[in-house]
């Protein structure tokens, strides 16, 4: 998976009271729970599972999560994902470039396969978790989306910015969550002396998530944009530099695409305006918690028309060439 996505999950709240005389735990007795959390895409090369437990904790809980030793399992699970057809079998890795947040950071142990051209979008793949050490088995599986199909009927060639438009597309089988991200390319020149060193750059555009009728595919789908956005937005995230030309490059469409599991994950954790806070955690991992489901993305590359190349120009601050 290109990234991991920052959905984890606090389990195990643990805590004491102390009285006069009398200190009460109210701690359960522990227990072995599995926090499973992955999300699928055909289309990587590389698949990525998070397998952690839940901890209990008689102390500050946000303390305790950044230790390593409260999350992971001390014995390596067996960890595999197979359809009809296949077997893919994963295996442990340490990465070094997980952000800070709750958890421990900036290492993280995952599970990992080499899945390049080894996932068929049209088979159901099931996750099966062993514990070699207590014997316990946590399952799940999940259909696959491939956003590869995704067709547009607009943009076609170009893309403008010089008025309000619409990005439209059909929708595909088995995909309920759709969210949509302009992303404009440009290359910077740094002007040094007689020398200019040239590096590539981005600016995302992302709009807010929309969902499909249903999971038969061929639905129509509109996502509006407002044409003066695009270069406020590029005017609040390309900083002024002196000595250094833009040229201006393509703007990247890109639909990002989930099932119908991880569209309810995503609508049962979303902030709430009502004094009820208290929700239950979707889940759709047997004997553990989590959530094991598919993603996958689609898009192309588009020029600008001539209008908005133009427009661009005329920001001085940005400095892209005439």
């Amino acid at each position: 998976m290109n990234r991991l996505f920052a959905l984890v999950f606090l389990i195990a709240l643990g805590f004491a009271t102390t009285s006069c005389d009398k200190e009460i735990d109210i701690n359960d007795d522990y227990q072995d729970i599995a926090i499973v959390y992955g999300l699928i895409n055909p289309n990587d090369s590389i698949s990525y599972l998070r397998i952690e437990k839940a901890y209990l904790s008689n102390g500050d809980i946000y303390q305790d999560a950044q230790i390593a030793d409260s999350n992971l399992f001390r014995n390596k699970l067996d960890v595999k994902v197979y359809s009809n057809n296949r077997i893919i079998t994963f295996d442990t890795i340490t990465i070094y470039n997980k952000k800070e947040g709750i958890f421990y950071a900036p290492k993280m142990v995952v599970y990992y396969a080499v899945t390049k051209g080894l996932l068929n979008t049209l088979d159901t793949y099931n996750l099966e978790i062993k514990n070699p050490e207590t014997g316990q088995v946590i399952t799940s599986s999940t259909s696959l989306i491939d956003g590869s199909s995704i067709r547009f009927e607009y943009p076609n060639q170009t893309i403008t910015f010089e008025s309000d438009k619409q990005v439209a597309f059909t929708s595909i089988p088995n995909a309920r969550l759709y969210q949509l991200n302009l992303r404009f390319h440009y290359t910077e020149g740094l002007i040094s002396g007689s020398d200019t060193t040239f590096s590539e750059h981005a600016v995302d555009w992302i709009f807010p998530g929309i969902t499909s009728r249903d999971l038969t595919g061929g639905e129509e789908l509109l996502i509006d944009y407002i044409g003066e956005q695009f270069y406020s937005n590029l005017l609040l995230n390309i900083p002024y530099k002196e000595r250094v030309v833009r040229m201006i490059g393509q703007c990247e469409v890109i639909v990002s695409v989930a099932d119908e599991t991880f569209n309810v994950y995503m609508e049962v954790n979303k902030p709430s305006a009502s004094i009820v806070i208290d929700r239950p955690a979707f889940t759709n991992i047997e004997n553990g918690y989590g959530l094991f489901a598919s993603r996958s993305k689609g898009g192309g590359m588009y020029s600008l028309n001539n209008f908005t190349k133009n427009r661009l120009k005329t920001f001085e601050q940005m400095n892209f060439i005439r």
